[in-house]
């Protein structure tokens, strides 16, 4: 039973292949309706005329009146397929959906109304069933339209895409969907967002960017579209292009919230490009648009730091210092110092996480004694060093006593030469 049930899907699958094929054939050929016999008696054109000059005034008195003259009117196939066709108006223009439907289908049985309303009442009816979620006669019915219609509005191409994609067919719903959005005079952005959206569904994320770059000229002011393509090149491993389209999006002020500018900072961090990361977040720190938090200063300082902004780095830990007392902030600015030469400012920093009770006494200490060997105040420098040597790591502890040992060396060394 498996098996016949795959079978079927596999022919349903070709079949439907085909019909599309034929269908995007902008040189395929035509079928002509034969024009029926169109007869009405003149008793019959002068109550459906009344019928008609009620409808939109006084709908239940329209459609009481066609009852009637359904119930007990002698009619022929064209009056049938009129009075039908009227029924089915007043019914939708009701709302009452189902009911029309049933009377278009109707009229349609008939077969004698002139091919432009036959047509009509096909493409009415397609819509309808789309509308009920009946997607799969939307389809047929739409496909039948499509055999007579020697240039078929974009629309009608739209209405088998969205069906097929409700359907989550969405192979099928693809070429129907690329046909509308190429045949459409103005571009339509809900029929973009239906291709973009099968191009996902179908993951071919590549074929996607495009379109998303096509999207973008059309409405460049749609936040959701930089993103999105963003996003894609982010999918396909392309974090450099990836970037650029959001430094775009930045600069034309669509990234408007905290967490979309926290995004490209971090991006910007993440491929190595931290001083534009430091220049966004600073800017958008100090608008208001992201907070200033300890963790967002946190994240400020490292793109500073890492881009060798020093000054602005320490600036920034100074507040982080301040605001939180917390003693590690204190030892990065020495080790920043540490590397400018600046050893004034390594003591004073340093000396500052003691106060704050740096939970790693030895580092600072060690940073205290080069600086003051730097500063050639040696008696100082051995002081710290051994301090470090007293409440230092074992890797600590070693190295004060080589600082020691080169610190003594000095001292004897200024012993015999003052003398």
């Amino acid at each position: 039973m498996k098996r016949v049930a795959a079978v079927l899907i596999a022919v349903f699958a070709l079949q439907t292949a085909a019909l599309a094929q034929e269908e995007l054939n902008d040189n395929r050929e035509i079928k002509e309706r034969e024009t029926a016999n169109q007869t009405m008696s003149e008793p019959f054109y002068k109550r459906i005329s009344a019928i008609h000059e009620l409808m939109g005034v006084d709908d239940t008195e329209a459609l009481s009146k066609a009852t009637i003259l359904e119930k007990n009117g002698r009619t022929n196939a064209y009056e049938k397929a009129l009075l039908f066709q009227t029924i089915g108006f007043i019914h939708a223009n009701a709302s009452k959906v189902d009911q029309a439907i049933s009377y278009f289908e109707k009229s349609l049985a008939q077969n004698a109304l002139a091919p432009e309303a036959q047509q009509g009442m096909l493409y009415s009816l397609a819509s309808l069933y789309a509308s009920q979620e009946k997607y799969r006669k939307a389809i047929t019915t739409v496909r039948e339209w499509f055999e007579y219609e020697a240039d078929p509005k974009p629309e009608a191409y739209i209405l088998i895409a969205s069906s097929f994609a409700q359907l989550e067919e969405y192979n099928n719903a693809l070429p129907y969907v690329k046909k509308a959005n190429q045949k459409s005079k103005k571009p339509q952005e809900s029929w973009h967002q239906l291709e973009l959206a099968v191009y996902f569904e179908e993951d071919q994320i590549a074929t996607a960017v495009p379109l998303l770059r096509k999207m973008i000229q059309y409405w460049p002011d749609k936040q959701t579209y930089w993103e999105t393509l963003s996003g894609a090149h982010m999918q396909l491993n392309q974090d450099r292009d990836a970037l650029s389209v959001m430094m775009v999006a930045y600069h034309k002020g669509l990234l408007d919230t905290e967490d979309k500018v926290l995004a490209l900072v971090k991006l910007n961090m993440f491929l190595d490009i931290p001083y534009t990361a430091g220049v966004i977040l600073d800017e958008q720190l100090k608008a208001g648009l992201v907070e200033r938090s300890i963790e967002h200063l946190e994240l400020l300082q490292s793109a500073w730091a890492g881009s060798q902004e020093y000054p602005r780095a320490l600036a920034v830990m100074t507040e982080l210092g301040d605001r939180t007392n917390k003693p590690s902030y204190s030892i990065d600015q020495a080790k920043i110092y540490n590397e400018q030469g600046d050893w004034q400012n390594v003591v004073a920093t340093a000396e500052k996480a003691l106060e704050r009770d740096y939970e790693k006494p030895g580092e600072a200490y060690l940073l205290i004694g080069t600086a003051y060997s730097e500063l050639d105040q040696l008696e100082k420098a051995l002081a710290a060093f051994r301090s470090a040597e007293s409440v230092g790591t074992v890797d600590e502890k070693r190295n004060a006593r080589a600082w020691i040992a080169f610190v003594n060396d000095r001292l004897k060394v200024n012993v015999l030469a003052s003398r």
